[in-house]
């Protein structure tokens, strides 16, 4: 963890480099989960429903965001799986940069670090371009591809063949999408993350059962009170979380606005 909070500084120091940034917008939420698998095949140690790692789970998290002139940021912490023992607990971290080049065309980075206490550890490292210019009153979609590297423990075959699984892991496109809307008066909005995997080294391809991989969610919010909110996501992914293809889950959520 320590690694990912040295890494989290650097990136937010250099967010806070342009000596005049005007302020656009910001957000900080905290919140409380319920994670319960929903589908899933043969993968990490079985069927998603029912492998020692995949039991349902509740989980807290804090997340936050701010617009500038310059450009954007985004981060959150997670710290998963309360209603377990402290042995099979994670904690889950992300930061994320759109730093602006040309009009709305960014330099775009982020960090995603997990640490397991019953399973292995990864970081997720992405550097590339982006692009923020597709947003309007009400909604916003804003695309990244980049260069993926990764540290995640090595793969270890039925003969014990050892494959390499750190440092380049080919590349990543995704994006992150939102619509806000009122039904009957009442504030809503929809958002979407998704990133895709795409030409994973030999080890990460054996790790994560292809050398593509997709990983998402989709979600709708409710603003119960201008300070606490609610919502549910379907959470998806393939060829990811060690999962052998098709995986999901829903997440229930209820948060406050700081």
């Amino acid at each position: 963890m320590r690694k990912s909070l040295l890494a989290l500084t650097a990136l937010a120091a250099t967010a806070a480099l342009p000596a005049q940034a005007e302020y656009q917008y910001g957000f900080a939420n905290v919140y409380g989960d319920y994670l319960t698998w929903t589908n899933g095949t043969e993968g990490f140690n079985s069927d998603v429903k029912v492998s020692d790692n995949r039991d349902d789970h509740i989980t807290l998290g804090a997340e936050g965001g701010a617009g500038f002139d310059w450009g954007e940021i985004y981060g959150f912490y997670e710290y998963e799986k309360l209603n377990m023992a402290s042995t099979d607990r994670s904690q889950a971290a992300k930061f994320s940069i759109h730093y602006k080049v040309v009009g709305d065309f960014t330099a775009y980075a982020q960090i995603y670090n997990i640490i397991d206490n019953k399973f292995d550890s990864e970081q997720n490292r992405v550097i590339g371009l982006g692009y923020t210019g597709l947003t309007g009153d009400n909604f916003w979609f804003k695309p990244f591809a980049g260069i993926h590297d990764v540290s995640a423990a090595d793969n270890v075959d039925a003969n014990g063949k050892v494959t390499d699984a750190n440092g380049f892991n080919g590349y990543m496109v995704g994006w992150n999408a939102g619509f806000t809307f009122e039904v009957a008066g009442q504030p809503f909005m929809v958002t979407n993350w998704h990133e895709t995997e795409l030409a994973r080294n030999d080890g990460y391809t054996l790790n994560q059962n292809g050398s593509t991989g997709h990983n998402g969610a989709v979600g709708i919010w409710y603003d119960i009170t201008d300070t606490f909110y609610t919502g549910v996501q379907y959470r998806y992914f393939y060829n990811k979380l060690g999962v052998d293809g098709y995986g999901d889950a829903a997440i229930f959520r209820i948060g406050m606005h700081l």
